[in-house]
């Protein structure tokens, strides 16, 4: 219930696919024991996590951090550069050299699409062995490296959008969940590090 609870606050509001997609599982009887709690509600868009459900999540944090403890801080800095190669890759993604300047990707370019995903597979390959101390503290944490597996599955089988399309629990948006997480528990904010 509480993991249902801080992705739905990450997201700031979500679909019940989404919430599934995130979760790996129907959402349904959690999302309805969080609503009769008054910790979400739901709304034209999807659900969002209500003061009270905002309240739960700060607690949540608190106790993660406490509990923890040092090895946030560990990861988080074997995150930073595993972040950037991301980022790189991602604007490698949405962006491809043509006669010298830079244009949007229109996809057109079949090996400079496959040499992204080929350097996507290399640093997704990292991305375990750096939140496996946190997740044997953090167990919800194992989630993460199922999710981006899932998205850079489906973009090697030839669904491109699950790269970076943001309406989707794509490789970019769980990277971005993931990142905002880590932002969260190590006590930063996210206007204090360079996304």
């Amino acid at each position: 219930m509480d993991h249902l609870l801080q992705v739905l606050c990450l997201k700031g509001r979500a679909t019940h696919e989404a919430l599934g997609a995130a979760v790996g599982a129907d959402p349904t009887a959690v999302v309805t024991e969080l609503e009769a709690a008054g910790l979400v509600e739901r709304t034209k868009l999807g659900y969002r996590v209500t003061e009270l459900g905002r309240t739960r999540v700060d607690e949540l944090y608190a106790r993660e951090r406490e509990q923890a403890g040092r090895v946030i801080d560990d990861v988080y800095e074997s995150f930073v550069p595993i972040n950037d190669e991301v980022k790189q890759i991602v604007t490698e993604w949405q962006m491809r050299p043509v006669g010298g300047e830079l244009t949007i990707n229109d996809h057109s370019d079949r090996r400079h699409d496959d040499r992204v995903i080929a350097r996507l597979r290399r640093t997704d390959a990292k991305v375990s062995t750096a939140l496996a101390p946190l997740a044997i503290t953090l167990t919800r944490f194992d989630v993460y490296p199922r999710r981006l597996g899932r998205a850079l599955t489906l973009v090697g089988d030839g669904d491109h959008s699950m790269l970076a399309a943001p309406l989707k629990d794509s490789y970019h948006t769980v990277w971005f969940e993931l990142h905002e997480e880590l932002i969260i528990l190590s006590g930063r904010n996210r206007s204090d590090v360079e996304v």
